[in-house]
């Protein structure tokens, strides 16, 4: 991911985001769940997308597939390989995005028809965006179910979602995802709701296929060990802005603003021998409806002057950036 048009080798991006907002409206006053986010993403890229519960991951990916908070406001642009879905028809832009962006929510059982058989819900994309045969449908169902992992696929074509553990659901909606064979995949919390040792094999699995088919994708997640083992660039959220973006392994290692590591600081870490006590991050989380003109970490940082708390940060430190204007500063302890 960069925030430049192009990307560092000067191709397309297959993915590119441009000042991404969303408003929700409230009672209380307008949530600015997105603030202004710039994404772009290249061939092969695995992006991971962090952040504490409200930061606006989700919305960010609704936002890209064209399916942002009922009753919001957006704005904003999104491009495709370098097509860009606003200077297109809503038809045509809906047609873009469903060939060439696959998705993977969180609960399966919330994507998956429950009265309709995994093969027909598997044959729906290629049938409506591809034009494929019948028989075509059926043989890419039952390759696909094999890619995932799906025992005895031909059998299983005719079962229905219920019939399948909670793993094996999550399998059928990778597959799904891949049946138009996108360019991009987002994973939008994809392993959350499974047990430890199947939400391993899910994500082996979204690597091997993301690698076999040199596919770019978004990992949205709050486990940052899997962030960190799995991703080759990685943005933090907060507040519905993004406030840190580099290369994964730099930003584990020397994260730039003070909420990434005051996030990495809390994670706790039970094999490395100390008894240091886990830390937690001071304050609340930002109140959305009630955003301040500055930065929205500014209230629970312990660097913040009023030069944070009069203005948005712009990104500052080249490929390795975060918005901060006291860039690797830290508190005195």
């Amino acid at each position: 991911m960069k925030t430049e048009t192009e990307t560092e080798a000067g191709s397309t991006p297959v993915l590119s985001v441009r000042d991404a907002r969303c408003v929700i409206p409230h009672a209380r006053g307008d949530i600015v769940a997105l603030g202004g986010v710039d994404l772009t993403l290249a061939e092969g890229e695995v992006l991971g997308l962090v952040g504490e519960s409200g930061s606006g991951k989700s919305t960010l990916a609704k936002f890209v597939i064209g399916a942002p908070p009922p009753g919001s406001r957006t704005s904003g642009r999104v491009a495709l390989n370098g097509v860009d879905l606003d200077g297109v028809r809503p038809e045509r832009a809906r047609l873009l995005r469903g060939r060439h962006i696959g998705t993977v929510f969180q609960d399966p059982m919330m994507a998956l028809n429950p009265v309709v058989p995994i093969g027909r819900q598997i044959s729906e994309g290629p049938r409506f965006l591809l034009g494929m045969s019948a028989r075509d449908r059926r043989d890419l169902a039952v390759e696909l179910l094999a890619q995932v992992g799906i025992p005895e696929p031909e059998r299983r074509l005719k079962h229905y979602p219920h019939q399948f553990s909670g793993g094996m659901r999550q399998r059928i909606t990778i597959a799904m995802a891949l049946s138009c064979s996108p360019d991009v995949l987002i994973a939008d919390e994809a392993t959350t709701a499974l047990d430890v040792t199947v939400q391993r094999q899910i994500l082996d699995l979204l690597a091997d296929l993301v690698s076999r088919r040199s596919l770019a994708m978004v990992l949205v997640g709050h486990d940052l060990s899997v962030i960190a083992g799995r991703t080759h660039t990685t943005a933090v959220m907060y507040g519905g802005r993004i406030v840190e973006h580099g290369p994964t392994e730099r930003v584990f290692a020397a994260p730039r603003h003070p909420y990434t590591r005051s996030l990495l600081a809390a994670v706790p870490r039970p094999d490395d021998g100390s008894r240091a006590r886990m830390t937690t991050i001071p304050g609340a989380p930002p109140d959305l409806a009630a955003l301040g003109p500055g930065c929205a970490f500014a209230p629970r940082c312990a660097l913040a002057t009023d030069e944070c708390r009069d203005g948005v940060p712009a990104p500052r430190g080249g490929s390795h950036w975060a918005r901060c204007v006291h860039l690797d500063e830290r508190a005195a302890s």
